[in-house]
């Protein structure tokens, strides 16, 4: 055998050797990935076959897993895209059937609301002509007879304002004199509270009295004041 041929040998099996280290690293690179746990002295011979530090393997597997993760996330779409395909097409049938179904409500509706647009457009002109009938009536005698009704009316709703204010002032003060007679410790005290009490009481009633004819005579002027503004708006 020549030098030449003999060289190539030995640089051929030094080559093969170098692989089968370098085949040997990866599959224990393999193995720790897989959860197995090699030897201590596989480790260590592996590792000094291809010259490389315990970082270096870690770094190795970390990176192992970390590729074997991004290889299934990318291996995970292929097989969905058929079912995608088929998800587009079901939506787009579905908003189609939508569209048809909001397009038929929108022609169902459009009557409705272009009729409630005409009836609110007839009710503002009503409000318009009745403000109008209002303001151009001038019969005289309705007017003095509308103005001096109002005159009462607000006559009497101020007096029943009045006494409603009273009532509600005399009941606070009676509630107030009776919390005090429950608190004081002394009879004469107690009798006096209490007797202050009953003269609010008595007040009250008195009140409620007043109030509730003025009460019907102030709805009466309230209902004649109505009759006269309907009276307003014939021409």
């Amino acid at each position: 055998m020549s030098l030449t041929s003999l060289l190539d040998s030995i640089t051929n099996r030094q080559e093969s050797r170098k692989r089968s280290k370098w085949s040997d690293y990866k599959s224990l690179v393999a193995a720790i990935c897989d959860g197995k746990e090699p030897s201590a002295d596989v480790v260590a011979q592996t590792l000094a076959d291809n010259d490389t530090t315990l970082d270096e393997l870690r770094h190795d597997v970390l990176l192992l897993e970390r590729r074997r993760k991004l290889r299934a996330e990318m291996d995970a779409a292929p097989p969905l895209e058929s079912e995608d395909r088929k998800l587009a097409k079901q939506i787009e049938r579905a908003e189609s059937e939508l569209k048809k179904l909001v397009d038929e409500r929108e022609a169902a509706m459009a009557p409705l609301y272009q009729r409630r647009h005409e009836i609110k457009q007839i009710c503002k002109r009503a409000t318009e002509a009745q403000r109008e009938l209002r303001a151009t009536c001038e019969d005289k005698e309705l007017l003095e007879e509308y103005e001096a009704t109002r005159e009462h009316y607000y006559e009497a709703q101020t007096e029943c304002d009045h006494l409603e204010k009273e009532i509600a002032q005399h009941q606070r003060w009676a509630v107030i004199d009776r919390e005090k007679a429950e608190m004081a410790g002394v009879k004469a005290e107690v009798a006096r509270y209490n007797r202050q009490a009953d003269d609010y009481e008595a007040k009250i009633a008195s009140f409620q009295e007043q109030l509730e004819p003025l009460s019907e005579h102030a709805a009466d002027l309230h209902a004649m004041l109505a009759d006269i503004e309907s009276r307003f708006l014939v021409p």
